[in-house]
């Protein structure tokens, strides 16, 4: 499990410390419809939590037949959030998502009360003989994950405390279809966030080519100052992901830049050592 990782857990545990512990109707997670593009299934995670809520502890495992991609939180209720992350491990095929609003100086509000989606679950099918996927909640020791709703409250002399609610989840089979097998030609070119962010010592940068280009694909300081090429040439069209392994570099905030047929993003990194 990476280092980013262990911290957040180690955040998340201890808020997680409850004074109380119950599941109401009030906290409800549930696995949304899927949406099915090509080889590619999005299952939404959806919320729903009674008053102002501090923090989210989703442990999850899936079926056979499909590999987690990514988890992404585009359109999401926590998109405000200062830490969402993930840790997904497909030899056990479990996923374990931490939300919190705040981890910077500036003050972020809790979630509101509400419903809807927090994260996104991005399958991809390479078996078109599979349409569902089972989704069920998991609990895990040392260091310690459940279904878990965190809310600030007040007792009734006023005094703050942490209140943790365990809504019930019981296992959900998503069904899909339409899937096609084998790899895809993309739409348009497109730079994905690098994995796992924050990283070390090494992360994984995705991109897609819809034709065969002439890439770069570049790593600079935040200084402007190119520290790295990773790609300089022609590739074939299609999705590809190259590592970057920054042992030698300090810890600290890098970007990276792809051009390719006129087609340039830049996306910001951290490497936490």
């Amino acid at each position: 499990m990476s280092k980013r990782f262990i911290t957040v857990t180690a955040i998340l545990g201890v808020m997680l410390i409850p004074s109380a512990i119950w599941a109401g109707t009030g906290h409800q997670f549930v696995v949304g419809k899927a949406a099915t593009v090509k080889n590619t299934v999005v299952v939404p995670l959806v919320v729903t939590n009674e008053a102002n809520l501090a923090a989210i502890d989703i442990p999850l495992k899936y079926s056979e037949g499909v590999t987690l991609r990514e988890v992404n939180f585009e359109n999401t209720r926590v998109a405000y959030f200062d830490l969402k992350i993930f840790n997904i491990n497909n030899a056990e095929r479990t996923v374990i998502i931490g939300l919190l609003p705040q981890m910077s100086a500036t003050p972020k509000p809790d979630l509101d009360a509400g419903t809807g989606p927090v994260a996104n679950l991005v399958f991809e099918v390479s078996n078109p003989t599979v349409n569902q996927i089972k989704v069920e909640t998991f609990e895990m020791q040392n260091p310690g994950h459940f279904l878990a709703f965190v809310y600030h409250d007040f007792d009734q002399n006023g005094v703050p405390h942490i209140r943790t609610e365990r809504p019930v989840f019981e296992p959900v089979t998503v069904a899909f279809s339409g899937v096609a097998a084998g790899p895809e030609v993309p739409a348009e070119y497109a730079l994905r966030q690098n994995y796992p962010n924050p990283f070390n010592p090494s992360t994984d940068i995705s991109f897609d080519l819809p034709t065969a280009s002439t890439v770069e694909l570049t790593v600079f300081n935040v200084l402007g100052q190119k520290v790295e090429t990773l790609a300089s040439g022609q590739m074939e069209a299609g999705s590809h992901t190259l590592t970057w392994d920054a042992t030698p570099y300090s810890s600290g905030v890098y970007f990276y830049r792809i051009s390719a047929n006129g087609f340039s993003e830049t996306k910001k990194m951290l490497m936490l050592k």
